[in-house]
């Protein structure tokens, strides 16, 4: 405990998460030598002895605001964290508030709002203290190897019991014993440590000398990093958790040389009078515990948490290792040349080390991994991170393997001994083909919603006002609209959506503007309701309804409308749409209907509508197991011509499907649209069957490659991505590769 003003502001909750004020029926373990044991409520007296020499007693029922001076604490041989720092640095005072209802300035951080104490508030009301808002607090256990706090098990159980989480520090004497010693002491001391979630990883305070050996104890640099080594690498072994270290920067870095080896292990800062922890202990890039002041509105030293209360729970659960950081740059490629990645990243562990990258390539060549050393020199590396330096770059190149997406996933190897494990520093894909040098230019054409899109795409694709035709059918399932989109297609007009009561606003909107020669709804009175068929009535164009007894019968109703003289038909399985999706705009360019079908067996209507419109020539959309070939036999057996255009996916299906019927270099511009939704892909494939353009299929956040070959195949150079970014991601446009 040092001396120091108060901060007397009430601490505002709402720092803080929630959490049940008493918890009174949960057990109350107390500090214990095993790692994942959690012993009796009573401390034995082996494990907690008697001080010597003890605490200071109780003057008052309420003497928490016991402010000892450093010859007291000396005195006494109990010194309380930070207790050097004020005489060394300053006073221990912040004139900043965490709350909003104060005068003095805010703090500069937002976390959640703790304490540390020791034996020198031995009468602590943790009721107010969670009622004020304190949500942790370190508890002083041990000092050297000559005293432990009498008061520690009840401080240890009465800070637990009103739901707080809790965890031992240790007051370091580092030229009485070596580290390992005091570690063990510390550890059979209350040092223990257990993930379960309410008990905060043993913690290390270390700071100036207190028996005027100087400020670093007597040691040298080497010597005074030894110790912290052995420290801390004894209690990772005994409790299997990083320890905490408490420190500053300005002893830090004196008596440790500027040591930057100890970044995986948490920092809790002290550092008074400003409004952030300011700059850090060389070998540390953040912090995870900040003493601000010495005396507050909780009993000793006020802290916080770098985090959420999630994030409290997730360190005292172990989990709050640092991963190495870094950043991929750059990933190019151009026509003949290597492709080429480059970055950078170091191990927070150990942040002079350089460290090693793993890439996963993804070319035209196929799959690869390669992990390489991140060593080259980064100047702006080392001006970033003072203390890192600067050999911690990578630069790596593929060979070229032709035309198309160049994809690459860097991840950052971590340290051995590191337990936040690797990390992954993000993918990226280059493009190029003989078109472009770079990914299509990308337009996006996406509304509010999956009828606002279809105006959208409506508007983009008729700028002009009278379109021969527009379809509108329902926006709440796709068969009658998938039957809709080559007609559309063919004919030149829109495909619009509506909901099945009532005719979205914006929808009316854009018919007007489209002044179309006819609307056609698609769809029984169950899809499209008279009332929204009454709407569109009232419009002033003429309307008419296309409704069979079901999907299959809808569909053959359309191609006969549309389609009266076609010999050649596409035919797909009604009961799923993926297929499907590409076929309407092949269909509608070779203007042939898009016919939908039970895909087990050749039906008698379906049979009849074959035969007495001569289709002669039947291509089914997608495999066996969506239109089998039992149905393909029967077809056959019916005298049509049977081919098959499937692949091993609904996204190699779209390819095929465009290769069918897209020659090389035809297509300049292309619709690309998810292949997991389809609302979207079917009124863009109506607009793409309109402007004899295909439509591609992508993944939500990646492109596959089957289609980015497609692109370098057609030499497309623009693209209309149909939907908005929670449908396709920005990943796709730049045609990021799949995995």
């Amino acid at each position: 405990m040092k001396t120091g003003l108060a901060i007397t502001a009430a601490l505002a909750i709402a720092l803080v998460g929630g959490v049940p004020a008493h918890a009174a029926t949960t057990p109350t373990p107390e500090p214990t030598a095993t790692a994942t044991a959690t012993p009796d409520a009573t401390p034995s007296p082996t494990a907690t002895p008697s001080p010597s020499p003890s605490s200071p007693s109780a003057s008052s029922a309420d003497d928490s605001d016991a402010n000892p001076s450093l010859a007291e604490q000396t005195a006494a041989g109990d010194h309380a964290m930070g207790s050097t720092i004020e005489a060394a640095e300053g006073p221990a005072v912040s004139p900043f508030r965490v709350n909003a209802n104060a005068a003095s300035p805010l703090l500069g951080v937002g976390g959640v709002l703790g304490m540390d104490v020791s034996g020198w508030q031995p009468s602590i009301d943790w009721n107010a203290q969670w009622a004020n808002g304190a949500r942790f607090a370190y508890i002083k256990a041990s000092e050297g190897t000559y005293y432990t706090s009498s008061y520690f098990p009840a401080q240890y159980a009465g800070s637990y019991n009103v739901g707080m989480i809790r965890g031992a520090y240790h007051f370091a004497t580092p030229n009485t014993t070596d580290g390992a010693t005091q570690a063990r002491f510390f550890y059979s001391h209350g040092g223990g440590w257990s993930p379960d979630g309410r008990t905060l990883p043993p913690l290390l305070d270390i700071e100036y000398a207190t028996d005027g050996s100087g400020t670093c104890w007597g040691l040298s640099q080497a010597a005074m990093s030894a110790w912290i080594s052995d420290f801390v690498t004894t209690m990772r072994s005994l409790t299997g958790v990083n320890p905490a270290i408490y420190s500053t920067a300005n002893w830090w870095n004196q008596c440790t040389g500027s040591n930057s080896t100890f970044g995986a292990y948490p920092l809790f800062v002290a550092r008074y009078g400003t409004s952030t922890p300011g700059a850090l202990a060389a070998g540390w890039l953040d912090w995870t515990m900040w003493q601000y002041a010495s005396s507050g509105v909780f009993a000793g030293d006020q802290d916080i948490f770098n985090g959420n209360q999630a994030q409290l729970q997730l360190f005292a659960l172990g989990g709050r290792a640092h991963p190495p950081i870094g950043a991929y740059d750059a990933a190019t490629v151009s026509s003949g040349g290597p492709f080429s990645v480059s970055g950078w990243t170091f191990d927070q562990s150990n942040i002079t080390a350089s460290t090693q990258v793993q890439i996963t390539w993804n070319t035209p060549a196929g799959i690869t991994n390669q992990t390489v050393a991140a060593n080259l020199s980064r100047p702006d590396v080392a001006a970033a991170y003072p203390g890192a330096g600067a050999a911690h770059g990578y630069s790596v190149q593929a060979p070229w393997s032709g035309y198309g997406q160049y994809g690459a996933c860097v991840t950052a190897i971590a340290l051995p001994g590191n337990t936040g494990g690797n990390a992954s520093l993000g993918c990226k894909t280059a493009f190029v083909s003989a078109a472009t040098s770079s990914a299509p230019a990308a337009q996006r054409l996406a509304g509010a919603d999956r009828f606002g899109t279809a105006v959208v795409v409506s508007q983009h694709a008729f700028p002009s006002a009278g379109v021969p035709v527009a379809y509108v059918a329902s926006g709440l399932d796709f068969p009658d609209a998938l039957s809709a989109a080559s007609a559309a297609g063919a004919q030149h007009g829109p495909v619009l959506l509506t909901m099945p009561g009532a005719v979205p606003a914006t929808v009316l909107t854009e018919l007007q503007r489209l002044k179309p020669g006819k609307i056609v709804v698609v769809g029984g009175a169950n899809a499209v309701a008279d009332a929204a068929f009454n709407q569109l009535t009232s419009l002033g164009f003429p309307v008419t309804r296309i409704g069979g007894a079901d999907r299959y019968e809808t569909s053959r109703l359309v191609a006969a409308s549309a389609f009266p003289t076609a010999t050649a038909a596409y035919v797909a399985a009604g009961n799923s749409f993926p297929d499907a999706l590409s076929a309407a705009p092949v269909a509608a360019k070779q203007n042939r209907p898009l016919i939908l079908v039970n895909g087990g067996a050749l039906d008698p209507a379906t049979q009849s509508y074959l035969s007495s419109h001569s289709i002669r020539s039947v291509t089914i959309v997608g495999g066996v197991n969506v239109v089998a070939d039992n149905w393909a036999a029967q077809a056959q057996s019916s005298g049509s011509a049977i081919a098959r255009v499937g692949g091993g996916d609904r996204f190699g299906t779209s390819a095929l499907l465009s290769a069918s019927a897209f020659g090389t270099n035809s297509a300049s511009s292309v619709y690309v649209a998810s292949g997991l939704a389809w609302q979207d892909a079917l009124v863009a494939s109506a607009a793409a069957g309109s402007a004899t353009q295909p439509l591609l299929l992508s993944k939500p956040g990646c492109v596959p490659r089957s289609i980015g070959d497609q692109m370098v195949r057609l030499a497309t150079t623009t693209m209309q991505i149909a939907g908005g970014t929670d449908v396709l991601t920005t990943d796709v446009n730049s045609l990021q590769v799949c995995y």
